[in-house]
């Protein structure tokens, strides 16, 4: 019987000395990682601002936990509180065009990123959306969109509710 409660003993001391293996980071499990070409579109746009965010993800809603696709299915972009990332959705308009290759859709995404960050910044709606068309007009200033329908797009988001 000692042999017993010693060996069970041993066992204990040496489970609970032992280090655990090292935690694997891992995406949240509502989250899920959207495409390779995103990481393109995503380099890409991030040339185009003024500043950077500390990071940007992109998320395939279709893939993701339900709730999260009921809750940002009509959402270009968006962030969460005491989270520093801008998340992008695959599904967004915006962002399916830009899927197809450099254009001028990269600058209307990098103002929505930068819409987000403004956010991130404490800014509100009304402010962050400000940001975001003195950004679009920068573009349309500096010729880097087309000044037409940079001026058309820009007239479009100053009339949003």
């Amino acid at each position: 019987m000692a042999d017993v409660l010693s060996c069970l003993v041993l066992l204990y001391v040496t489970s609970a000395l032992r280090q655990p293996p090292p935690a694997q980071p891992q995406q949240p499990p509502t989250v899920a990682p959207a495409c390779g070409e995103c990481d393109a579109v995503v380099r890409r746009v991030l040339r185009l601002l003024p500043t950077r965010p500390a990071l940007v993800k992109v998320i395939d809603l279709d893939r993701s936990a339900r709730v999260l696709h009921e809750h940002f299915k009509d959402a270009e972009g968006f962030v969460t509180a005491g989270d520093p990332a801008v998340y992008l959705t695959k599904q967004g308009s915006t962002f399916q065009h830009a899927l197809q290759g450099p254009g001028i859709w990269d600058y209307a995404l990098a103002i929505i990123v930068w819409h987000e960050m403004a956010h991130l910044r404490g800014a509100n709606e009304h402010q962050a959306r400000q940001q975001e068309e003195e950004l679009w007009a920068q573009f349309v200033v500096a010729g880097r969109v087309d000044t037409r329908r940079g001026m058309e797009y820009l007239g479009l988001l100053r009339k949003r509710p």
